[in-house]
């Protein structure tokens, strides 16, 4: 508790040093001025969220290394894909002026391009909210032994005054302090784990049947399927492009993603280790407990402490910048054509900041389950990836193109989920291929014959 309440008491310093003179530029660009290591560690700290430490360790106790695999592998393809495009993203950005992908789409294509991405990019970030919200409060619960609901209320609390402070300034700058804590105590805990379990050996013997078929958590189709798209989820979320648009420049844009392809690559196998390790050495357990369990089992006293300020580290990277995200988003739609006076114009922001995160929490204690929120959020990135590859790399392409392409697998997407699941996917990106590819030449065909 100790290690804890001196870690949050840190992050609030930092917040509150770095945000006593903000500008709205600052708030959500960080004046666009972020160097190569700040980009790229908080780039890592940020992916590395709840998604890819608990919900790896939880589901790879649950079913195996399918999921604890296929996840690291996006992580790869994903900084690779984003640091191909981020030198494009960053001068469009720039010359657009844009803070957020939702700006991106209004000026390329039209303002009901812009209402329709908003919409989704909120609903996205708001739902990705609610996954880190799952991991935090599960946190909370196994540290202190309260009730979920009590457990939610104090870290809603605690984290949304914190990310509401400094905005994305702030949100680098304590990413760049949480990577450090992340990679330093999940590697004494791989050295711990392995020491427990003697040797790989000894660890694969003693996993139940069926915890090393890569396919066991969706099946053949899933499994190959996050290996085609499942790096361009990242190329659909707002945060990233928010990011790329605060960077000093195009080429450090571009190299902070290539050198963030190692790093997280690296903590994904660790991740995918101590579940493992947690399948041998925890039977019966809350899968969702796992990593918490696990840092509680195999650390010495006085490290756990330093063990559950990670996953808080992990969660929060995570999670201000999402706040940011959305807080940005809703903030342009409501003051973009007003003058505010700048105390006026930060207290705004500060407040949806606010907002949204008590949103994103709302839908944590709705929906308490972290792997059907992954999903259903992942699958909706993917959608935007059609519809930005075409406004990157083609003229030609119309705002009712990219408009369709995004609505009809969106509303694809929730109807079908429920039945679908897993598989999903494959309908609602392949509908978006084939309406932004095709759309422009069905309709000129149309007005041909009718001339």
């Amino acid at each position: 508790m100790i290690v804890l309440i001196v870690y949050l008491a840190t992050m609030f310093l930092v917040a509150w040093y770095f945000s006593r003179k903000e500008s709205i530029e600052s708030y959500f660009v960080n004046q666009r001025k972020t160097n190569i290591w700040l980009m790229t560690f908080s780039t890592v700290a940020t992916v590395v969220g709840a998604g890819a430490t608990v919900a790896i360790v939880s589901e790879v106790y649950n079913t195996g290394i399918s999921y604890g695999i296929a996840l690291p592998i996006s992580f790869v393809v994903g900084m690779f894909i984003l640091g191909v495009l981020a030198k494009k993203i960053k001068t469009i950005g720039d010359e657009y002026n844009a803070y957020t992908i939702v700006d991106f789409f209004e000026k390329r294509f039209d303002q009901k391009n812009r209402n329709l991405t908003g919409i989704l990019q909120l609903f996205l970030l708001v739902i990705w909210i609610g996954v880190q919200a799952i991991a935090i409060t599960s946190l909370a619960s196994v540290l202190t032994g309260v009730d979920y609901k009590i457990a939610l209320f104090l870290t809603a609390s605690i984290t949304i005054l914190y990310t509401s402070m400094g905005g994305l300034k702030v949100d680098i700058i304590t990413d760049f302090i949480q990577f450090w804590i992340i990679a330093i105590v999940f590697i004494i805990m791989a050295i711990a784990g392995y020491q427990h379990v003697g040797s790989l050996e000894n660890l694969f013997s003693q996993l139940p049947t069926g915890h090393l078929d890569i396919f066991a958590f969706g099946g053949v189709s899933w499994f190959i399927g996050v290996l085609i798209v499942s790096g361009f989820l990242y190329l659909g979320n707002t945060t990233h492009w928010q990011r790329i648009f605060s960077a000093e420049n195009e080429v450090t844009a571009r190299k902070s993603f290539f050198w963030a392809i190692p790093i997280t690559a690296f903590l994904g196998l660790i991740v995918l280790f101590l579940g493992l390790i947690s399948v041998v050495l925890l039977p019966d357990i809350p899968k969702e407990t796992a990593i918490f369990a696990l840092m509680d089992k195999i650390l010495p006293p006085w490290l756990v402490g330093a063990g559950f300020a990670a996953i808080l580290a992990v969660i929060m990277s995570s999670i201000d910048s999402l706040l940011v995200g959305g807080s940005t988003i809703i903030h342009k739609a409501l003051f973009k054509d007003k003058n505010l006076e700048l105390k006026k114009e930060l207290l705004y922001a500060r407040i949806l900041t606010g907002v949204f995160g008590i949103l994103g929490f709302v839908l944590a204690f709705i929906i308490p389950n972290i792997i059907t929120l992954s999903l259903l959020v992942s699958y909706l990135a993917l959608i935007f990836v059609p519809p930005i590859y075409a406004a990157l790399y083609s003229k030609k392409v119309s705002a009712n193109a990219s408009f369709y392409s995004i609505l009809i697998p969106s509303i694809t997407l929730f109807i079908l989920f429920p039945i679908l699941k897993e598989q999903v996917f494959v309908v609602t990106t392949l509908l978006g291929i084939l309406i932004i590819t095709l759309y422009d030449k069905v309709i000129k065909n149309k007005v041909a014959k009718t001339l």
